[in-house]
């Protein structure tokens, strides 16, 4: 036997049944508990229960008591219409419910309100059989790129569970393949949907309007006013000409909203009767319409923070992001703290000779004063990063430095590097990662001269990982590990600044900055030429803007070429505090040395902004 599916789960539809007000008199709000009961040999009755705990008013508003018993029966009728077409969206088409309200038996007391769901049985998928009207107009071929056929069946195969949901999105998944495959404005042109009483099946017939067969056309860009046209046009994710590919719009749209740019980017294809055709028998060839609104491309900002091992520190950032209108950026920073002052210059010209790699030129004169050593420096650089996938980037880069530094008597020390690097990123997030891992290796051969000409390798491997058990990610464990080697020259002749170093806020806290390994004839951190680090986070979120997070660090500094990994570790572990805000968390770190020496202090505390790796 078959019967018609309108109204009947397939349909989707809220109650918009509004309690009556306006009563002859006012009745005392009255208390209740509710209790869903599934009747009936079901498998998934958990599930079922859960789902109409998320739908039920009596439920859902059990803090707003009803207005006396009658209010009260007015829910449970509601819930009751709900339920039904709840176990329909389901696939139980033979279900019912029903509702039991038993009053309080004095004034101040408690109803219980019962509601009973009987889902009958579980409907499966009939035959959802798919066609086209009219059929669709064929695509030239195009090089390279062979589109997927229309497609002939829906993906939810005969024999499934006859779910709404998911019934609907299998027949939504037909016009978004077919957006990706050469016909933009293809969409559901009819569904008719029965039942099949006697054999429990859900049976349908759905019909395809896949509109005109399109190929990519150019790119018409509007509200681009200071970004050159000819900038964005040449990052256009499609080639003119190749079938219509909702996917390069998506795509594209994404690019322009990375630039930063644009505050509002809004990437679509053009009605059909913008298109044109070469000729009657040709597709259309149709304008991909990009509509952007600038934002503000100069910024100025400030950051500070504080460790009790190099005190206070503040640094002032003024930044340009579209220079000369292609989205050059130009960023000077002005670093002023116990341990580092000076200015700093960084220059990046994207899609430098080909749209996936950027131009890098940077220079600063700095003055650092630490316990290891104080130097006075000049120094700049100029390289290449290339985006190699979604997820690697390599660059290279040529760096010098000349300047003085002081460790008991004044030298002068000058080198040049050629640093070739390989990064991987799947954070999701860099400010506060949940998931994901990060990975950078450098290598830099290094010559130069200090107390002496020296040439060598100087190579470092960071990689981290984050971790998140929970769907809400209220607990993200995280852990780091970082290893260098400075190969090929003595220790002697490796300039103080150059040198491998742990200890402080970046690296293993509850330790003075860079005063972890060797130490010279005064105490002082002598630095070396390999070192090993590890850094472990559990970092739990209390509430929607604070988080606590206890930690683990270890690490130690060697003069030999290759770290001991592990070997002679110092451990720092402490207590952090993170308040989120919208720009990243504000961390509050303290930290105490498990291996303290005389020298040590009993504690150290670190403040600034973003998570420590």
């Amino acid at each position: 036997m078959l019967c018609s599916l309108s109204g009947c789960g397939l349909i989707r539809h809220v109650s918009e049944r509004q309690e009556e007000s306006s009563p002859l008199f006012e009745p005392d709000p009255v208390r209740y508990v509710t209790q869903i009961e599934v009747d009936g040999a079901i498998d998934d009755a958990s599930g079922i229960r859960s789902a109409m705990e998320r739908h039920s008013q009596l439920v859902q508003l059990r803090e707003q008591l009803p207005d006396g018993i009658i209010g009260l029966m007015r829910r449970a009728r509601i819930d009751r219409e709900n339920a039904v077409k709840l176990l329909h969206s389901m696939g139980y088409y033979d279900s019912a419910a029903h509702t039991e309200v038993e009053e309080p038996d004095t004034r101040d007391g408690v109803a219980k309100v019962t509601l009973i769901l009987t889902p009958g049985p579980l409907y499966h998928v009939g035959n959802l059989n798919l066609s086209y009207r009219p059929e669709p107009e064929p695509l030239p071929p195009f090089p390279g790129i062979e589109p997927a056929p229309a497609p002939e069946r829906l993906s939810l195969r005969e024999g499934a569970p006859a779910e709404a949901d998911k019934v609907l999105a299998s027949v939504d998944d037909v016009p978004q393949a077919l957006h990706r495959s050469g016909y933009p404005e293809a969409e559901v042109a009819s569904t008719r949907y029965t039942l099949n009483k006697r054999l429990k099946t859900l049976n349908g017939d759905i019909v395809i309007h896949p509109g005109p067969a399109a190929v990519m056309g150019h790119a018409e860009i509007k509200g681009a006013n200071h970004v050159k046209s000819e900038y964005l046009q040449d990052l256009i994710t499609w080639q003119p000409g190749e079938p219509w590919d909702e996917r390069r719009l998506q795509a594209y749209r994404r690019e322009l909203q990375s630039l930063g740019l644009f505050r509002f980017v809004d990437v679509s294809p053009a009605p059909s009767t913008q298109g044109r055709k070469n000729k009657e028998t040709d597709p259309l060839t149709l304008p991909v319409l990009v509509n952007v609104r600038e934002s503000s491309f100069k910024t100025i900002s400030a950051g500070a923070r504080y460790a009790t091992d190099t005190g206070l520190g503040v640094q002032g950032e003024w930044q340009h992001r579209n220079l000369f209108g292609a989205g050059e950026k130009l960023t000077l920073k002005t670093p002023f703290a116990q341990d580092k002052r000076g200015v700093q210059a960084d220059f990046e010209k994207p899609d430098f000779g080909d749209r996936d790699q950027k131009l890098l030129a940077g220079s600063s004169y700095l003055r650092e004063d630490t316990d290891a050593y104080d130097t006075t420096a000049l120094n700049a650089y100029v390289g290449l990063e290339r985006k190699i996938s979604s997820e690697w980037w390599g660059s290279i880069k040529l760096f010098g430095e000349e300047g003085t530094v002081t460790r008991g008597v004044q030298d002068e020390y000058r080198y040049a590097s050629f640093i070739l690097a390989l990064r991987r990123d799947t954070r999701n997030d860099i400010m506060n990662p949940s998931r994901g891992t990060y990975a950078l290796w450098e290598a830099a051969p290094t010559g130069g001269y200090y107390n002496g000409n020296f040439f060598g390798v100087s190579t470092k491997l960071t990689a981290s990982g984050y971790y998140a058990p929970l769907d809400d990610d209220w607990l993200v464990l995280a852990a780091r590990t970082s290893f260098g080697s400075f190969l090929g020259v003595d220790i002697n002749n490796i300039p103080p600044s150059l040198r491998f170093y742990c200890g402080g806020g970046g690296s293993v806290r509850g330790y003075s900055y860079q005063s972890i390994g060797p130490k010279d004839r005064y105490g002082d951190p002598r630095g070396g030429s390999s070192f090993h680090e590890i850094n472990l986070e559990a970092r739990f979120r209390v509430t929607e803007h604070i988080g606590i997070v206890p930690f683990l660090d270890g690490g130690m500094v060697y003069e030999d070429e290759f770290p001991r990994l592990f070997h002679d570790f110092q451990w720092g572990a402490g207590l952090g505090l993170r308040y989120y805000t919208p720009i990243g968390p504000v961390r509050f770190d303290v930290a105490v040395p498990l291996n303290r020496k005389h020298d040590d202090k009993a504690y150290q505390i670190y403040i600034s902004i973003g998570q420590t790796f």
